[in-house]
C-alpha cells in the first residue's frame, strides 16, 4: 500500500497548480514576443490564463499515523535511593551468609543499610562518622537517580545502571571487607550479575510514556484504493479554496539614509 504524509500530498498538489500557472505564464510571454513583432497582432491583447478562484475537493484514505512519544524515568528520588540501598544490604547479607566466621555473619546494627565512605577530608570533630558515611551513599544514589532522570534516551538506561551499580557494589564489599569472601564464593560474579539485572529491571519498569503526540498522518492517495477501500465514514475529504493574487516587487529608496528596501505590492 502506498503511503505518504498528508502534508506532502497536499503540498505537492498546490505545488503542481503553481507549476501549471508558471507554464501558462511562460507561454504567454512567448506569445507576447510573437505579437510584438507582428504589425497587426501587436495591437491585440496577449492571451493569458488566469483563475481568480479555485476550489479543490480531494478524497484520501488515512492508512496510518506517525507518533512522537515522550518517555522518562518517573521513580521518585527518595524511593529510588531506598531501593538501591536496600538492594545493597541484601547483597551484603548474601555474601556474609557464605562465611565460616560467625563474627562476619553478625547482624548489622540499626541504621543505614550500607556504609560507603566518600573520599575527602575527615568529618568535623563531634560529627557522627556513621551519619557522614550515610550521607555519602545517599549522594551516590542521588547522582545515580539524577543521571537516569536527565538521560537523553530514557529507553536505553543500561550503561547508566551498569556504571553506577558497579561502583556501589564494589565499594560496599570493600568497605565491609567482604571482597575476598565474595570472590571466593562467587567465582563467576553471579551475585553481581543477578543484582545488576534486578536493578535494571526496576529502572526499566519505572520508565514510562509521559505523553504521545501525532507527528504526521499517513494517507493513501491512489484513486482505486480510496474508492474501493473506504466508505462515507472512513474517507477523509480535503476541501481547499485557492485565491489568485498578482504581486509586484519594487524597491523604495530612503531619501534620508540613501538605503533601498524591497516592497511587495498585491493587485
Amino acid at each position: 500500500m502506498a503511503e505518504i504524509t498528508l502534508a506532502d500530498y497536499t503540498g505537492y498538489i498546490f505545488l503542481e497548480i503553481i507549476k501549471a500557472r508558471e507554464m501558462a505564464d511562460r507561454h504567454s510571454r512567448q506569445l507576447a514576443e510573437v505579437y510584438a513583432q507582428d504589425p497587426v497582432l501587436r495591437h491585440f491583447s496577449v492571451p493569458r490564463f488566469k483563475v481568480p478562484k479555485m476550489e479543490l475537493t480531494i478524497p484520501v484514505l488515512i492508512s496510518g499515523a506517525r507518533f512522537n512519544q515522550v518517555i522518562s524515568f518517573n521513580m521518585p528520588q527518595d524511593k529510588f535511593v531506598a531501593y538501591v540501598m536496600g538492594r545493597l544490604k541484601e547483597v551484603l547479607s548474601v555474601v556474609r551468609s557464605k562465611a565460616d566466621d560467625p563474627f562476619i555473619k553478625r547482624v548489622e546494627p540499626a541504621g543505614p543499610p550500607v556504609v560507603i565512605k566518600q573520599a575527602g577530608p575527615a568529618p568535623a570533630s563531634g560529627a557522627s562518622p556513621l551519619r557522614a558515611e550515610a550521607a555519602s551513599i545517599e549522594a551516590i544514589c542521588a547522582e545515580f537517580w539524577q543521571q537516569l532522570k536527565t538521560n537523553p534516551d530514557p529507553s536505553q538506561p543500561g550503561e547508566i545502571v551498569r556504571n553506577h551499580w558497579t561502583r556501589l557494589f564494589e565499594q560496599a564489599l570493600v568497605e565491609r571487607d567482604l571482597m575476598a569472601l565474595y570472590k571466593k564464593t562467587n567465582p563467576n560474579n553471579e551475585l553481581y550479575r543477578q543484582s545488576l539485572e534486578d536493578v535494571l529491571k526496576v529502572v526499566t519498569t519505572q520508565t514510562v510514556v509521559d505523553s504521545t503526540t501525532i507527528q504526521s498522518l499517513l494517507i493513501n492517495p491512489e484513486t482505486n484504493v480510496v474508492k474501493n477501500g473506504s466508505s462515507d465514514t472512513s474517507v477523509f475529504t480535503l476541501k481547499a479554496e485557492m485565491l489568485e493574487e498578482g504581486f509586484f516587487i519594487r524597491t523604495v529608496r530612503d531619501e534620508a539614509t540613501g538605503q533601498t528596501r524591497p516592497v511587495v505590492e498585491f493587485e
